[in-house]
C-alpha cells in the first residue's frame, strides 16, 4: 500500500517536472514559434532647455514581442516621468496600448527605454500607423512636456 502511494506520487512528479520544462522551453523560444504578443519599445532621449524645461529631442523604435502568456498591464506612475501609450490610425480611437512609463531625473539629459503593450483584441497590423503622445510628466503630476511620434508597423 505504501510503495504504491510512493510510485503514485513520484509519477506526479515527473508529469509536473515536465510540464515545468516545457513550460519555461517555450517561454524562451515563444517568438521563434509565433506564441508571442506584439510590443514596441521605444528609446526616448531627453535634455534640459537653458531655461531648465525638459524636451524630448529624439525618438527611435523597435518591434518586438512577448509570450503570448506574459501579463500585460499599466505601469504604475512613479513621477518625475517619461510616459506613452498608443492609439491606431486616429488620435480619437482608444488607446490600444497599456500606458509605459520610467521614472526620470527631471533636471539632466538621459535616454529611457519605454515597452509598450498591446491590449488584446488591438493589436497593431501591417500598415497601421501608430500614434504615440510622449509625456514628461513633473513631480507634481502636471505635464511639462508633451509631443507626438508616430510609428508605421510593419
Amino acid at each position: 500500500m505504501d510503495k504504491e502511494r510512493t510510485v503514485k506520487l513520484a509519477k506526479i512528479l515527473v508529469v509536473l517536472l515536465i510540464f515545468s520544462v516545457a513550460g519555461y522551453y517555450l517561454y524562451q523560444h515563444a517568438l521563434e514559434y509565433g506564441l508571442t504578443k506584439p510590443a514596441l519599445v521605444l528609446k526616448v532621449s531627453m535634455n534640459v532647455t537653458s531655461k531648465g524645461t525638459p524636451m524630448i529631442n529624439n525618438v527611435t523604435f523597435e518591434q518586438s514581442g512577448v509570450p503570448f502568456f506574459y501579463k500585460r498591464v499599466d505601469s504604475i506612475p512613479n513621477f518625475p516621468e517619461i510616459d506613452v501609450n498608443a492609439r491606431i490610425n486616429t488620435l480619437s480611437s482608444a488607446p490600444a496600448s497599456y500606458w509605459a512609463s520610467e521614472h526620470v531625473n527631471f533636471n539632466e539629459q538621459g535616454t529611457y527605454n519605454l515597452r509598450l503593450f498591446f491590449k488584446d483584441g488591438y493589436e497593431p497590423k501591417q500598415g497601421d500607423v501608430l500614434i504615440l503622445p510622449i509625456r514628461i510628466i513633473s513631480h507634481t503630476g502636471a505635464v511639462a512636456y508633451k509631443t507626438t511620434a508616430f510609428y508605421l508597423w510593419e
